[in-house]
């Protein structure tokens, strides 16, 4: 590289590192300033029953059962908050969107999810609906995460559906359409961290869950 393009390309990226700005690691990221809780603490005593007892459907339209993780590994569960606005019908037709929140969410644990499997983790993002013919916006949504023609299917964790809001009523955390929720659940299948945000930046960072997961591998 020509000794003047070098210093330009370094002093851009000296620039970028002084107004505290880095890449996004995939086209879902938001970027630096969105930031989630490095600090974050259990604030919801859900029973191990009520979260073990729960189902999704696959982008295959295949059900998947959380109680068949128990005895295999640890289990992240982040429900994002769906097509939000979705439950408004617009000429037979839903309108919602896809939060960014969410999408920023999602990219950050697919490229950390390595560090999640490291730790016997394994990580299953739920996308709510209000209704089965919203499915289709689960692939809208993996596309946001990943990168355009990319599906849910390319995700290297499961992307999960809840039809009808039936978990999000079943852990009391529905809100346009649900709260921000993350759950650790240990091989026992018992629930050791508990978190639902109040705010749609209010979730815990990929430090945060990565340290609960030490913890119960400590143990």
């Amino acid at each position: 590289m020509h000794p003047g393009r070098w210093n330009a390309c370094f002093l851009a990226g000296f620039a970028l590192f002084l107004a505290g700005c880095s890449a996004p690691t995939l086209p879902g990221d938001a970027g630096s300033p969105i930031k989630f809780k490095d600090d974050a603490r259990q604030n919801s005593e859900p029973k191990s029953s009520e979260l073990g007892d729960l189902s999704f459907v696959d982008s295959s339209g295949k059900k998947v059962d959380l109680a068949s993780y128990r005895g295999k590994s640890n289990l992240v569960l982040v429900v994002t908050r769906g097509f939000v606005g979705s439950e408004t019908q617009k000429d037979g037709k839903s309108v919602g969107n896809i939060c960014t929140f969410c999408s920023t969410q999602t990219s950050r644990l697919i490229a950390n999810y390595a560090k999640f499997t490291q730790r016997d983790a394994e990580v299953l993002v739920v996308f709510p609906i209000a209704r089965k013919s919203d499915a289709g916006t689960l692939d809208t949504f993996a596309a946001r995460v990943q990168g355009d023609k990319k599906t849910a299917a390319d995700a290297p964790f499961p992307l999960l559906l809840d039809l009808n809001l039936a978990a999000v009523d079943a852990l009391g955390i529905r809100a346009d359409l649900s709260k921000p929720a993350t759950y650790i659940l240990d091989k026992q299948g018992e629930v050791r961290f508990a978190y639902v945000g109040q705010s749609l930046s209010d979730r815990p960072s990929v430090k945060a869950l990565l340290d609960q997961l030490d913890q119960i591998n400590a143990e």
